[in-house]
């Protein structure tokens, strides 16, 4: 294990990078405080997220304190823990379900199908360790791990990235990321917007339709002209 010390001298706080220690999930336990939960489909998501790309384990080591609970990657573990219990025809259905691996050279799925199956006799991956956070800090760390700070830029993501990929890499396509087309005719569309009226009458007040609003009006009008211009008592005429 190669193990690399550095020492910051102005907070005094050492850094140690384990990178490059492993360990069988068997021995990981997943926390029981982590607030993080998702759909069972989003976690079908997930294990096909992990199945296809299993080298992002490498790079995503799971966190875990110095009782090999897990800090950050609890959603991982638990998907590699089901992994675990599969055989290959179901993790063949799971990576079916992902476009890079039905596109993927006969060859190179072989390859991804072998690799699953010696992780199911040897589960090691990559951890990192935070041995010296305080409870406070472990409980921190559970929550900020989870967050999604920032937002998708649509241009980007349009300009950049297969549609039917980022469905396979989330679960789901923003409605904004699509591109309309012009078979519907726009310009014989309504697109006035149609706010509810309000009508006041002393302490009355009700809220209705434009629709319903302009009958009331007319009603109105013609109530004043039968009344030489006097309102009084048209809500009683209403009511009548």
């Amino acid at each position: 294990m190669c193990v690399n010390i550095k020492e910051y001298p102005i907070t005094k706080i050492k850094i140690i990078d384990k990178m490059s220690e492993k360990l069988d999930i068997r021995t990981l336990s997943i926390n029981p405080e982590n607030p993080r939960t998702a759909s069972e489909f989003m976690e079908g998501k997930l294990i096909e997220s992990i199945l296809v790309f299993p080298k992002m384990l490498e790079v995503r080591p799971i966190v875990v304190n110095k009782e090999n609970t897990v800090l950050g990657g609890n959603m991982r573990l638990a998907m590699l823990q089901k992994i675990m219990d599969m055989d290959d025809d179901e993790i063949e259905d799971y990576m079916f379900n992902q476009k890079k691996y039905r596109l993927m050279p006969n060859e190179e799925k072989e390859r991804l199908r072998d690799y699953w199956s010696k992780f199911k006799e040897e589960p090691v991956v990559p951890i990192r360790r935070a041995e010296d956070f305080t409870d406070d800090e472990e409980h921190e760390f559970l929550i900020k791990d989870n967050l999604h700070y920032g937002e998708d830029d649509v241009d980007v993501l349009k300009h950049n990235f297969d549609r039917e990929s980022i469905s396979d890499f989330t679960g789901s396509v923003a409605w904004n990321l699509y591109d309309y087309d012009d078979k519907m005719n726009d310009k014989e569309l309504d697109l006035t917007k149609k706010f509810p009226e309000h009508f006041k009458c002393g302490y009355v007040e009700c809220q209705m339709t434009n629709a319903e609003f302009e009958a009331l009006c007319k009603v109105f009008a013609e109530y004043l002209e039968a009344h030489d211009g006097n309102g009084d008592g048209f809500l009683s005429y209403l009511l009548s």
